[in-house]
């Protein structure tokens, strides 16, 4: 039977945690440190691990480094009693699924829990990429080199079709190129949607992904909003496919990857 582990140092909280995940029909371990934790989790190999961020032996960031070395897949939630943009974007950068706050009722908790169990990889589709192009022409320069190298892409012409995509699937990394041309929009009613509009319609729905942002400069508002999502790197136009698809590996260690060329 698939189990959850629930790691937190505070054993009053863990206990009454588990309890109400127990009473919905879950199996649950529990650990109260982080050694225990990573030994638990080596011996059972549970489906989901909710780990608390702060723990006095060894850190939820350090357990959560650990947990994804023995398995890249391993789906991780964090929970913390107070947190700030810069603890979430390390638990994330990190692999974190996932960032609770313990100021959530049981209930709550226990609801976001449930819905990471049920199908982790909801949060996001691990390896796949979408590419938000201001053009056919852009789409088409990036496009064919990019599935050429075994990148699982799709390609959106626009902030507002990048918007459509990421609700129907969560990709684990999104290119944006944050030159997007703006006024009516051909294929929809109303203007184009800004690259700052789509950066913050992704921090509204909490986008659990990593972000590439292509711009001819360096929109530092752009920017600020772009790193509360989480890891985010910014490469300066023009973006050559090669420097792009380096830039990916590099933001998906674990995807496939072949010997790229430079084009010439």
């Amino acid at each position: 039977m698939p189990k959850i582990l629930l790691v937190d140092d505070e054993e009053i909280f863990c206990g009454l945690l588990a309890e109400m995940l127990r009473s919905h029909g879950h199996e649950v371990l529990t650990a109260n440190g982080g050694k225990e934790a990573l030994k638990l989790f080596r011996e059972h190999h549970p489906q989901l691990t909710v780990l608390d961020f702060r723990m006095p032996e060894m850190d939820g960031l350090e357990v959560l480094r650990q947990i994804h070395a023995d398995d890249p897949k391993a789906a991780v939630m964090m929970l913390t009693a107070w947190g700030s943009d810069e603890i979430e974007q390390q638990a994330r950068q990190h692999g974190a699924l996932d960032f609770l706050s313990k100021q959530l009722t049981y209930d709550s908790i226990v609801t976001a829990v449930e819905s990471a169990k049920k199908d982790p990889a909801k949060l996001y589709v691990p390896g796949s990429v979408l590419l938000v192009a201001d053009s056919d022409k852009e789409a088409n320069l990036f496009e064919p080199f990019l599935r050429n190298k075994g990148v699982s892409l799709r390609v959106a012409r626009g902030a507002k079709e990048a918007l459509t995509l990421v609700s129907d699937e969560l990709p684990e990394l999104i290119a944006l190129n944050t030159d997007l041309t703006t006024g009516a929009d051909p294929t929809q009613a109303g203007p184009k949607m800004t690259a700052r509009e789509f950066i913050l319609a992704l921090n509204k729905m909490r986008y659990p992904g990593k972000l590439i942002v292509m711009g001819s400069s360096a929109d530092h508002a752009e920017l600020a909003q772009a790193s509360k999502l989480g890891p985010a790197s910014h490469l300066q136009n023009p973006v050559t496919p090669y420097r792009l698809l380096v830039a990916i590996q590099f933001a998906i260690p674990n995807m496939s990857r072949t010997e790229p060329k430079p084009l010439r």
